[in-house]
């Protein structure tokens, strides 16, 4: 196979699926945790039963809540001026393994089911049945502080006000692996397999495009030397 004949396979549509689908992959890459939710996930059980490392994936039915000790919100800045804040989501905490904490992001629009959670958790605390709603969620497990120091502060603050000491909280962390972590999605997931997906698309487009230019180069050389055998 001759390296000319494939350099000229490329067709301006192939480099431009190309060019697009790696372009989608490096800004998805970067922007969200798209390696680490396509590794195997695992479930809420497993958390509670082993506790949370840094990139876990975790999948599946939360039914355990504390409550939420943050609220996340958005603006848009305009120049020296920004639009109004808006409510986009909550931070709640969440038990992991024995006796540790973790934080989870709740978007707005699940909050009323978390709260239900909330709700149900504490009557269980309080000899009540054991919850029997839950949130589905699809998260990736990452280092609090990288978010945001003031959420780490936040949520330290709040599990102090549980009554729990400085001692206490450096135990908490043999169950999320030494360090305060946050299960950040489903939002996040829904971008990363949309652009991840998106990509994958242009990226075959780019081989469709360039086999069809690969064989299009193919018959023209072959028949350019039948043609000289015949001269």
């Amino acid at each position: 196979m001759k390296i000319k004949t494939l350099l000229k396979s490329f067709s301006v549509a192939s480099l431009i699926f190309l060019f697009v689908g790696i372009v989608l992959l490096v800004s998805t890459v970067k922007s969200t945790h798209l390696f680490q939710l396509l590794k195997p996930s695992h479930d809420f059980d497993y958390v509670l039963e082993n506790g949370i490392k840094e990139g876990d994936h975790i999948k599946g039915e939360i039914y355990y809540s504390y409550g939420y000790f943050a609220k996340e919100e958005t603006y848009t800045q305009k120049g020296n001026s920004r639009t109004p804040s808006k409510l986009s989501g909550y931070y709640y905490i969440i038990p992991a393994g024995d006796y540790g904490m973790a934080a989870l992001y709740v978007r707005k629009s699940d909050a009323s089911v978390m709260e239900k959670v909330t709700d149900e958790t504490y009557a269980y605390i309080d000899g009540g049945s054991a919850p029997t709603s839950s949130l589905k969620v699809d998260a990736v497990a990452v280092k609090m502080e990288k978010k945001s120091a003031s959420l780490l502060k936040m949520f330290r603050e709040e599990i102090e006000e549980f009554g729990y000491t400085d001692a206490d909280m450096e135990a908490f962390l043999a169950c999320t692996d030494g360090t305060y972590l946050l299960l950040e999605g489903p939002a996040d997931a829904t971008v990363a397999y949309a652009f991840g997906g998106v990509s994958l698309l242009c990226f075959a487009l780019a081989v469709f495009f360039f086999v069809r230019g690969y064989k299009k180069r193919k018959a023209w050389e072959a028949k350019r030397a039948e043609e000289w055998t015949q001269v």
